[in-house]
């Protein structure tokens, strides 16, 4: 049988957990290792052909973690060489820190590009699926990671055609869809229903003033009052707890509460299937997170992209999106507007797309077919 090490980001977000679900089930006479703490033990009862390496949950003093870290790396490197391949498996994995860095930024930063190669090496072979490349800032950063695809990945698969073109000189680089336009939907009914998805804007991943946190607030207030109006339940959905999404989604039902309209509040928490339905049986999907966008698309759902990143234009343009029908978070064009005047939802057609995103997963396809 053959082994795979994988190598993802988890903290209980739910585009990420789709990620690793969607790779495993894919292969169901593949072992897969996992590098995981306790509270993702529910892999285990979903899929027979995983082997979890647990690790603790929580370190109490700076001995502790420390012990741990090189006890985690040990396990992790170990099973990267046990195994037949490393799969790295992600989206937004390579970006660079902008500004002028402090010690500690600096400090991560090359532990982070360290660790990569160091997982590479260890591996017979190492594939990367659906990540994209950004944002960046220095050429000594882009050239890193030019190396690193041309001499330490076996097949490096992107998103988005900008990622891709960065690394046009790399033949081991290339794109295709991403990976959840091919997740297999549930068959739901379609009811009279608005999918909200939020990010907490005062989380510092987004790098938002206050001010336009406040803003954001107030503009995802002012779609929700115009679906309302035209008589719609509403469903807010947080996809990761970890990063501040219940936080947004009770105060933004609260200033719904107090407006006499009732919102419907749905919380991640590991049952991927509960999320899905809901999204897939509502007629719109306002997407802040990404994938809220991609999966919106596929349910065939009006959708509203949400943009905090330039991951999302990248992947929308590349598949001919009416860019007039979006909200760009890093611009002032959607600051204080009333409803009214803020882009509508549209259906677009992603059946090209979700036949292509197989093609994230051929390299991995031919290796396993091929032992």
């Amino acid at each position: 049988m053959t082994t795979v090490m994988t190598d993802c980001y988890l903290s209980h977000n739910l585009g990420d957990d789709l990620f690793l679900t969607t790779l495993i089930s894919r292969y169901p006479h593949v072992q897969f290792m996992v590098s995981a703490d306790r509270s993702y033990v529910f892999l285990r009862g979903m899929f027979p052909n995983v082997n979890l390496l647990i690790q603790p949950n929580h370190c109490s003093n700076l001995i502790s973690k420390s012990f741990w870290y090189f006890i985690k790396k040990y396990r992790h490197n170990k099973a990267t060489r046990l195994s037949d391949v490393l799969v790295t498996i992600g989206g937004s994995l390579y970006w660079e820190q902008s500004g002028n860095k402090s010690v500690k930024a600096r400090i991560d930063e090359a532990r982070r590009l360290h660790g990569d190669r160091r997982k590479a090496r260890e591996a017979k072979h190492h594939i990367v699926i659906g990540a994209n490349f950004g944002p960046w800032h220095s050429d000594n950063f882009l050239n890193y990671y030019r190396d690193y695809f041309a001499y330490n990945c076996d097949d490096v698969c992107f998103r988005d055609r900008y990622s891709a073109n960065l690394f046009s000189d790399v033949p081991t680089v290339h794109m295709a869809p991403d990976v959840l336009f091919g997740v297999q939907l549930p068959q739901v009914p379609k009811c009279h229903k608005a999918f909200f998805s939020v990010i907490d804007p005062h989380h510092p991943k987004y790098c938002m003033s206050s001010t336009q946190a406040d803003a954001y607030d107030w503009m995802m207030v002012a779609l929700m009052q115009r679906y309302a109006a035209r008589g719609y339940e509403l469903v807010l959905c947080s996809f990761c707890q970890a990063e501040g999404d219940e936080r947004t989604m009770e105060r933004l039902s609260n200033i719904m509460h107090e407006q006499g309209i009732s919102v419907r509040l749905l919380r991640y928490r590991n049952d991927i299937r509960e999320v899905l339905e809901e999204l897939t049986s509502s007629e719109v999907v306002v997407g802040s997170r990404f994938h809220a966008t991609i999966l919106g698309l596929s349910a065939g759902a009006a959708v509203l992209p949400v943009m905090y990143s330039a991951k999302t234009a990248h992947v929308l343009e590349d598949i001919g999106f009416d860019m007039g029908h979006t909200i760009d978070l890093k611009t002032d064009g959607w600051k204080d507007k009333p409803a009214e005047m803020l882009p509508e939802a549209i259906c677009f057609d992603v059946t090209a797309q979700q036949a292509g995103a197989a093609g994230q997963f051929a390299a991995l396809d031919h290796l396993v077919r091929g032992r």
